[in-house]
């Protein structure tokens, strides 16, 4: 694969990357649930059919992009606006780790020691978009760092796609300016694929109803409603990170939960919805 103007790197871990097409899932820091989840479940998909996910170790869609790699068994790699041994933020030092043990790489253009500085980002973007053959943009405001990897894969000749979302949301400003533009529009895996000249099984689909990623509700409710009270709203992504599952998941058991009267929606997150006293169980 041709990486123009490629910087050199500093790696921790394995490099290069396995042989085979590579993509680039990108978003916002603070995403909504929706999100967050998608960029999940779209890299895990990905990473089944042996796409090597890259994205930046940021919060957000970037975690979320490394984390369903992860968890499908795939190899991600992270390009970072710092050195390779300082991981940040700091919070994701566990989430580096598994990177590097699950066969991927943490890759940086920054020399060892660099502190994260505003100015280390843009050109992180650019790396990020120069590794990848297809840059996915899943949520992005106005202004978004997304944008900057977006703008670097045209520079570069590369495919942008993006991920639609809530015309009512600030986070789809970036997405559907770019689909408007002509970016490819993601509705799964299987169109990023198509991208990529890839065939291969996608198990999942990241935008249907959450309802259909096959829980078990019967079973594994008592251990969504154990963590939900009947005053404090939590969102899905808190509820996610209490039961270390993975956020489509907890989407999909939220969603079902609330259809069955178990749950409700309040303050943009879920309460226990109470009938006559006690829970709905």
């Amino acid at each position: 694969m041709s990486q123009p103007n490629l910087p050199e790197l500093r790696v921790r871990g394995r490099w290069p990357p396995p042989e085979g097409p590579r993509a680039a899932i990108v978003g916002s820091r603070r995403p909504s649930p929706y999100g967050e989840a998608v960029a999940e479940q779209l890299a895990l998909d990905l990473a089944r059919a042996g796409v090597v996910v890259v994205s930046g170790l940021a919060l957000g869609v970037d975690a979320a992009a490394h984390r369903g790699a992860l968890n499908a068994g795939g190899v991600t790699v992270a390009v970072m606006g710092t050195g390779v041994d300082v991981i940040y933020p700091s919070a994701h030092s566990v989430l580096a780790e598994a990177i590097v043990s699950g066969g991927g790489a943490l890759v940086s253009q920054f020399a060892d020691g660099t502190a994260p500085r505003r100015h280390n980002f843009p050109a992180r973007n650019y790396t990020m978009a120069a590794l990848a053959d297809v840059v996915v943009v899943v949520e992005a405001g106005e202004g978004s760092g997304a944008l900057i990897t977006a703008e670097a894969a045209l520079d570069l000749h590369k495919e942008v796609m993006a991920v639609p979302g809530s015309v009512f949301s600030p986070l789809s400003v970036g997405t559907h300016g770019l689909i408007r533009d002509g970016a490819g529009l993601v509705q799964n895996a299987r169109d990023v694929l198509a991208a990529l000249h890839v065939g291969g099984e996608v198990l999942d689909d990241p935008l249907a109803t959450p309802a259909s990623i096959g829980i078990t509700l019967r079973a594994e409710r008592d251990g969504i409603l154990s963590h939900l009270s009947d005053v404090l709203a939590l969102n899905a992504a808190e509820i996610a990170r209490k039961l270390q599952l993975p956020i489509a998941e907890v989407l999909g058991r939220l969603t079902a939960l609330e259809l069955d009267g178990a749950v409700k929606r309040q303050q943009g997150g879920f309460v226990r919805a109470l009938r006559r006293g006690k829970d709905r169980a």
